[in-house]
């Protein structure tokens, strides 16, 4: 019935409605787009001919399935909107969170916008020059025109408003297209394989000319893979909407991924059937495709125009339309939730983390949108150097993802997951270092630009991630030197490559003009190199710096606490020996109240004054006991306010009678059952009213005169005296702010106790200074003796023992008190301090 009302509830908001066939569809369709049917004639066969192709993209697939099968276990685990970034934050911190997320972010990005502009291309193809109006200018060899601005813009914000507003309606008509891409490469490649003339073969099936034995060919292809299957894991983004158990991601995955290997292996062999038949071979057709125009140019064009005329044309159109449809729609849909779940953790404006009743970010949406509508004017070329090294930032992403396996299977004792794990991020840094290397593999090299973009992109994430950093208030960030690390690399390492490429196309210079062209070439790009390497640099100085501070400050805190924490602990301890001091009392006098009446009763109801008297005596003591143990308690509630090592004081005014009167009634029936002679004698106190902490004050009588009570014999006697010592004099106040000067008066506070003789280590670690800190630790006197010397240090008293034997033992305190009106004392306290003896 929940999982009804939960369904009925997903279906009106439009939440949760993604089946497996629609997750298929937009892994697939994210996945494949305008290069599948481009990378036959420009890539593939030209550099590894048709088998050696097909092999590297069926291995490529392999890995794949090893990428998808970390991200998969990591969403079983992690379900949340944010996909990798998710991932990686709950493993390895927000730190390289960033740096994935921003990696994933500049690939999704840039296939977007090499789809949009893409059909521009293909209506290049198909229409001629009809877009071709309005300004013109070139962009590295480009030609950009007013018209196809203009029409990259209306894809853009088309896609990017139904991704916004469609609802319900993107579910359907996404897994349509991704099912019209599908099944028209299937329909193009049969009915090319039909009308295929005989002459058609896959021989040679590796590139002759290029150089390399087959296996470096297909080696070198293999590296492409996160070029060709990037955005097969966009799923991951938005993965509260399945509604499905996400155990059944990695079988739709499997599926995503074979579909992907037939969409890029299926029009290699579209190409190589349908090559002219003026060519023996596709080899000579390859060779000679810089020599020809339009669709000629293009070998999957050419051959379903050749084999299969104007429908098959139009199918082919439909075809790639329709890859470029659900490219960019899944892209803008996983894009947007990974902006969202950043945005929610304080990495974007909190406005972005918002979504519409449907569950679409929309917000985010359009800041998509936003960043793409100056794309169109750099050109299509501009486009394709950053889509190049997509290869590089999607390596990142895969290899955080599979050391997030790594760690999650090692935590687990998953020996599988472990090996998976470690596969997947060998294998990212293969797709990382191969393709960066200049030379190393055939035809993968980067584009002399791209290697400038990635150093630019370096950059931008560094300077964006020390924004956040300085503005992070939590301090999530900061953690980790990986981050900082990657991107210094990256900078060094591409802007170094960036330079080499640079001066080897200006090679031909010194040959035509001597040295001064290249000279004056390589001082105006090393300046660029310069400065992008002094910029990161620069940011990276001030991470550091903040980041020792930070550490700094946090070690100063650390030690702060744990002070504190000690504190407390020495704190408590008291409390416990206060409390146990009152305990003690509280029940004498309930016993002593028991006694008094079990006479009531044997005497039948007639019971003597001398009885009710008792009684009435043992209440009033335990109540007045009652009172000092509920400022006990409260004064445990109060631990957490302990901030340094040391407590203060917080005087009020009190009679300091009163605070004798307490602990006498505490201690009176305890002195009985010892047959110990209590006296309490004030007589000699000319200013009874004071200002000080009067419950400190009780701590320090309760604690000595248990200790006296614990070495008086039984038949022994102790007395209590307070007396004032002269007058009352004038005193300047601590604070000089005040000009008034206050009255302070000094008394004298002894403990005398008969026939008992303190040990001599007692009294020794009393008078002298001594690790009292460490007696907190202990148990019985030495606890009390701690207790009592910490808080006559803080009254700033003194105090001295006497001790003899066949004397007795006599403790001295002296004390300065500021004195305080009658008016100030309340009115009990008063009265009761009036009863004392």
């Amino acid at each position: 019935m929940q999982e009804q009302k939960d369904t009925a509830t997903a279906e009106k908001n439009n939440v949760r409605l993604l089946y497996p066939l629609n997750v298929w569809g937009l892994s697939f369709g994210c996945a494949v787009g305008w290069g599948a049917f481009m990378m036959p004639g420009n890539l593939f066969l030209p550099h590894a001919g048709p088998v050696g192709s097909i092999i590297a993209i069926a291995l490529g697939s392999i890995a794949m399935l090893i990428i998808g099968a970390n991200f998969c276990k990591l969403a079983q685990k992690y379900r949340d909107n944010g996909g990798f970034f998710a991932y990686v934050r709950e493993v390895m911190g927000h730190d390289h969170a960033f740096l994935a997320a921003w990696a994933l972010i500049v690939t999704y990005l840039s296939i977007i916008w090499a789809n949009a502009t893409a059909v521009v291309v293909l209506a290049r193809f198909y229409f001629g020059g009809v877009l071709q109006w309005g300004f013109h200018y070139k962009l590295a060899g480009f030609d950009v025109y007013a018209g196809e601005i203009l029409t990259t813009w209306l894809v853009l914000i088309a896609f990017g408003c139904f991704s916004a507003y469609a609802g319900k309606a993107k579910r359907p008509v996404n897994t349509l297209m991704a099912l019209l891409l599908f099944f028209g490469i299937l329909l193009l490649f049969s009915g090319v394989l039909a009308m295929s003339p005989r002459h058609a073969s896959f021989y040679p099936a590796f590139d002759p000319d290029i150089g390399g034995t087959p296996f470096l060919q297909i080696f070198s292809m293999l590296m492409v893979a996160p070029w060709m299957f990037f955005g097969f894991e966009s799923i991951t983004h938005g993965g509260e909407e399945f509604r499905f158990p996400i155990q059944r991601t990695f079988p739709i995955i499997v599926g995503a991924v074979i579909a992907t290997f037939l969409a890029y292996s299926l029009p290699i062999a579209i190409a190589v059937m349908g090559s002219p038949a003026e060519f023996a071979t596709w080899h000579e057709y390859i060779i000679s495709l810089s020599h020809l125009k339009g669709f000629d140019a293009l070998p999957v064009f050419h051959g379903v125009d050749a084999l299969l005329g104007p429908g098959g044309m139009a199918l082919l159109a439909a075809t790639v339309l329709a890859g470029i449809f659900t490219g960019i729609n899944g892209l803008y849909r996983g894009c947007s939730f990974l902006l969202q779940s950043m945005a929610k953790d304080e990495l974007l404006p909190a406005v972005f983390a918002t979504q519409a009743d449907d569950g679409t970010p929309r917000k985010a949406v359009f800041l998509i949108l936003l960043v793409s509508l100056p794309i169109p004017f750099l050109g299509r070329t501009a486009i394709v150097w950053l889509v190049d090294a997509i290869t590089i930032s999607g390596a990142i992403a895969y290899a955080y993802v599979s050391l997030c396996r790594y760690r999650e299977a090692k935590s687990g004792q998953d020996s599988t997951g472990k090996t998976m794990g470690i596969a997947g991020f060998l294998l990212s840094l293969f797709f990382f270092f191969c393709p960066i290397v200049p030379d190393l593999l055939l035809g993968s090299t980067l584009e002399t630009e791209s290697y400038l973009l990635l150093a630019v992109w370096s950059v931008l994430g560094l300077i964006y991630y020390w924004y956040i950093f300085k503005h992070d208030k939590q301090e999530r960030f900061g953690k980790s030197f990986t981050l900082c690390t990657v991107l210094l690399f990256l900078n060094f390492f591409s802007t170094a490559l960036w330079l080499r490429q640079v001066m080897v196309t200006k090679i031909p210079l010194a040959q035509m003009g001597g040295y001064a062209p290249i000279h004056d070439a390589l001082n105006h790009y090393s300046m660029i190199q310069i400065v992008l390497i002094m910029l990161i640099l620069l940011f990276m100085a001030d991470i550091f710096t903040t980041m020792r501070r930070r550490e700094h400050d946090m070690s100063k805190r650390v030690i702060a606490e744990q002070r504190a924490s000690h504190t407390r602990g020495a704190y408590l301890a008291n409390m416990t020996h206060d409390i146990s001091l009152t305990m003690n009392a509280i029940m004498s006098y309930v016993h002593l109240a028991r006694e008094n009446g079990e006479e009531y009763k044997e005497n039948a109801g007639c019971c003597p004054h001398e009885a009710l008297n008792g009684l009435y005596q043992s209440l009033v003591h335990t109540d007045s006991i009652s009172h000092y143990f509920l400022h006990l308690v409260r004064e445990m509630e109060k631990v957490y306010r302990i901030q340094s090592t040391r407590l203060k004081l917080y005087p009020v005014p009190t009679d300091i009678r009163y605070n004798l009167k307490q602990v006498k009634d505490i201690f009176t029936e305890q002195m009985q059952d010892k047959n110990i002679d209590f006296m309490v004698y004030t007589a000699e106190l000319e200013n009874p009213y004071v200002y000080c902490d009067k419950n400190r004050l009780q701590r320090i009588l309760l604690n000595l005169i248990s200790l006296a009570y614990m070495f008086t014999p039984v038949g022994g006697s102790i007395a209590v005296t307070l007396a004032q010592k002269g007058f009352a004099y004038h005193k300047p106040p601590e604070d000089s702010s005040r000009r008034r000067f206050l009255l302070y008066a000094d008394y004298e506070l002894r403990i005398c106790n008969s026939d008992a003789v303190m040990p001599p280590e007692i009294s020794s670690q009393l008078l002298h200074d001594c690790n009292w800190e460490q007696l907190f630790k202990e148990e019985g006197s030495e606890r009390g003796l701690a207790i009592t010397k910490h808080l006559i240090d803080l009254f700033h008293g003194s105090f001295n023992i006497v001790s003899e034997p066949g004397q007795g033992t006599e403790i001295i305190i002296n004390l300065t008190l500021q004195l305080a009106k009658q008016s100030a004392v309340p009115i009990h306290v008063e009265q009761e301090a009036a009863n004392i003896i």
